[in-house]
């Protein structure tokens, strides 16, 4: 795809879905660059809405940090 930079997010953001392994509020972020990859696990608390948004702007500031260097 030629591009420089790439962000991804996984998780489990509820209501449902979560297991003693993997409970909700449990989230992935990744940044990709030719640096290589910054890879961060994150468990956050709170409603199906608060995990999308606190696990949306964490990964902007991966990718600003990386844009940064």
């Amino acid at each position: 795809m030629k591009t420089d930079l790439a962000v991804s997010i996984t998780g489990i953001a509820g209501p449902d879905g979560g297991t003693a392994d993997k409970p909700v509020g449990l989230v992935y972020l990744a940044v990709a660059s030719e640096r290589g990859v910054d890879v961060r696990r994150m468990q956050i608390p709170g409603n199906r809405a608060r995990v999308r948004k606190v696990a949306t702007l964490n990964a902007f500031d991966l990718a600003r940090r990386e844009l940064l260097r």
